[in-house]
């Protein structure tokens, strides 16, 4: 409905809000009232010229309106105007409040350019005209006036600003409102993430026809009432608790705990790709995205060991740990942060330690890595990586070193977004480049300044050393022996009927396995590089015998025939003399044969070189473990154990036996008097 132009008040403006509405200077809009080009303006009594507004351009008219009026004095029908209710004004211009200010002064052009136009119109211009002033004057071309011109021509120009924001979408009093099962029907579709509104109106619309729930909003009124929605409450409803996550409150950390009070741990897939000419991780010439493995000192930020490997399993997580024990010369920390990743909930590593998955911990389960050097395991939460301090050293390692120039070509980035347009599998770096970058990389880390909490500017090599040397400090360390087991992977076993179980493949047997009742509940120790070497059987925490490998043999191959028979008459004779020995065991003789069979000890045989860099602590913790350390006692140590124990309960027996025939005498010769 165009506007048209009536009788009004027509105010009276001072020469310095005309300067602004035009923008001239004072002095030129004096010189003009004086040569009259100002129809009506005139001096009040101080002197001061006033010149009506309706003497001025449309568009400084248009400026005035916009900016000053408070009701809709210029306009002959704006009793068809819609009005609205203090509510909806007040929802109205808070829209546009919080709005940026560029929005706010573009809105403000707009309102005044589609005002202008409408005045330019009502004054007697041609419309053709006054669009050409208009773009002259505000750059918006016709096309756009007509779009703007719709979305304001029906309310009170007053709102036009906050109306052409672009925010509110209206308020209609004959608006179709939601029955109450399709607006549940319609919040279900827009709850599956990614959904668009289209398709869940769509088929909304088409399950309110079908249940004939009655006349639901249009598309736009329900994609608006979707968009009015609270981002956070939308995020909420689709599931992405990252996004509320994000914006939650977070803790703020202090690390002011001791030395190797807790060791943060995490693996990275790293982004560039390596070619293993050698075959070091399997295959040679195989291509491949190494996964990197690392603990790091909290409270320090010292980066202490790391493994690769081409997949992120429990033996990646233990060589990492074992290279960790190596820097710091066997000392171990009080507590590790392992997240949920199935790698670090293996049981070898965190068996007999409580996990959310696990269950209840049972009497006869594998004791882990972990669990084993009595290390508290505290699982960090799900999807959180703001409780490990090791994930900001992996972000700072892939700015570093994996966009090297020298990888080129190789870095493929971490999904297809960020893959460089330049990256060819056929370019591969070799795998020996990439560990010597890595070597450098994680030295120059550990000797750069942080800014960390508590790290002063200072290198975590720094804070290491003197945390490390300071008074009363006491490290926990373990022996030799230990670190030998913690070389060992551990897997469920089951020993069969002929004495012997398997691993990998591999079949085993010994003296000891063969006293161990068949089935399940035991677990063995092995070292994964070489099947061949001695196996640990236990159960629980006790050691129960050794094992070796079973060879296997030609079909027709009598020496290895004869070696076996030989082998199986000395067991069956070994275990007969025993039989013997234990019927005829008395007196001193029980205790001289058990004296000759203790006499037997195999020697403890680990070497494992420190780091010498670091300092040595000044107090050492003894590490005391409930599992049995494989090397202090032999087999038949263990074995002669067994015979001195049924040797003192067949003691205790004879002993009981002559108490009572003692005692029986003594009644029936009370009897008898």
């Amino acid at each position: 409905m165009p506007i048209k132009k009536t009788s009004f008040s027509d105010p009276l403006l001072g020469i310095d809000i005309v300067s602004e509405l035009i923008t001239k200077a004072c002095r030129t809009i004096r010189e003009n009232c004086v040569d009259g080009k100002y129809t009506g303006a005139q001096k009040d009594s101080t002197g001061s010229w006033l010149i009506p507004l309706s003497s001025l351009p449309s568009i400084a008219q248009a400026r005035y309106w916009i900016r000053n009026a408070s009701n809709d004095e210029c306009l002959v029908n704006a009793d068809s105007l819609r009005k609205l209710s203090e509510e909806q004004e007040e929802d109205l211009w808070s829209s546009f409040e919080e709005s940026s200010e560029k929005l706010k002064q573009k809105a403000y052009r707009d309102a005044e350019a589609c005002l202008a136009w409408q005045i330019m119109k009502s004054e007697g211009k041609h419309f053709q005209d006054a669009l050409i002033e208009i773009e002259k004057e505000y750059g918006i071309k016709s096309t756009a006036i007509y779009e703007k011109f719709k979305i304001v021509k029906d309310y009170e120009p007053k709102h036009w600003p906050a109306l052409l924001i672009g925010k509110w979408r209206g308020e209609n009093a004959k608006r179709v409102e939601w029955p109450l099962e399709a607006w549940g029907k319609f919040i279900k579709e827009m709850s599956s993430p990614g959904r668009k509104v289209k398709a869940a109106w769509d088929r909304t619309k088409q399950e309110a026809d079908k249940q004939r729930w009655g006349k639901i909003p249009s598309y736009d009124t329900a994609k608006s009432q979707w968009n009015d929605l609270e981002d956070d409450l939308k995020a909420a409803l689709r599931g992405e608790l990252k996004i509320l996550k994000a914006k939650s409150p977070t803790a703020i950390r202090k690390y002011d705990q001791p030395l190797h009070e807790i060791w943060s741990m995490d693996g990275k897939k790293a982004d560039v790709i390596v070619i293993d000419r050698k075959g070091k991780y399997g295959q040679k010439n195989k291509k491949h995205r190494l996964w990197l493995y690392a603990y790091m000192e909290s409270r320090s930020r010292f980066l202490l060991g790391y493994a690769l490997g081409v997949s992120l399993t429990s033996d990646l997580l233990r060589d990492a740990f074992l290279h960790a024990l190596k820097t710091t010369d066997r000392i171990i920390p009080r507590e590790v942060q392992p997240d949920s990743g199935m790698e670090g909930a293996a049981k070898e590593i965190t068996g007999g330690a409580p996990w959310r998955r696990r269950g209840k911990v049972k009497d006869d389960e594998i004791m882990g890595l972990f669990p084993f050097l009595g290390i508290e395991i505290r699982w960090v939460s799900l999807a959180h990586g703001q409780a490990k301090p090791i994930e900001r050293f992996f972000g700072t390692l892939s700015g570093r070193l994996e966009t090297l120039p020298e990888f080129r070509g190789a870095f493929c980035g971490n999904s297809t977004e960020t893959r460089p347009e330049e990256w060819d599998d056929d370019k591969a770096v070799p795998v020996e480049l990439f560990e010597r970058f890595l070597d450098e990389e994680i030295s120059s880390y550990n000797q750069r300044p942080h800014q960390g909490d508590n790290m002063d500017n200072r290198t975590p090599l720094q804070v290491y050393t003197e945390l490390m040397q300071q008074p009363g400090y006491i490290a926990k360390r373990i022996s030799e022996a230990q670190l030998r087991v913690c070389t060992y992977s551990s897997v469920a076993i089951t020993i069969r009927r002929n004495a012997t179980f398997t691993i990998l493949g591999a079949s085993y047997w010994s003296e000891g396995t063969a006293k161990l009742a068949p089935g399940k509940g035991y677990y063995a120790r092995y070292n994964p590089r070489n099947l061949s070497d001695t196996v640990y059987v236990y159960k629980g925490n006790k050691l129960k015998c050794e094992a070796t490998k079973k060879e296997m043999t030609s079909f027709n191959d009598k020496a290895a025939a004869k070696e076996i028979t030989q082998a199986r008459s000395k067991y069956v004779k070994s275990k007969k003399q025993a039989a013997k020995a234990l019927q005829e065991l008395s007196g001193t003789e029980s205790r001289a044969f058990l004296k000759k069979l203790a006499e037997e000890n195999i020697p403890e045989n680990v070497e494992q070189k420190s780091v010498e860099a670091l300092p040595k602590p000044k107090v050492i913790e003894i590490v005391k473990s409930e599992m049995d350390i494989p090397g202090k006692k032999t087999v038949e140590e263990l074995e002669h154990e067994e015979i001195k124990k049924e040797a003192e309960k067949i003691r205790k027996e004879q002993s009981r036996g002559l108490v009572d025939s003692y005692k029986n005498r003594a009644i029936t010769k009370s009897k008898g008097a």
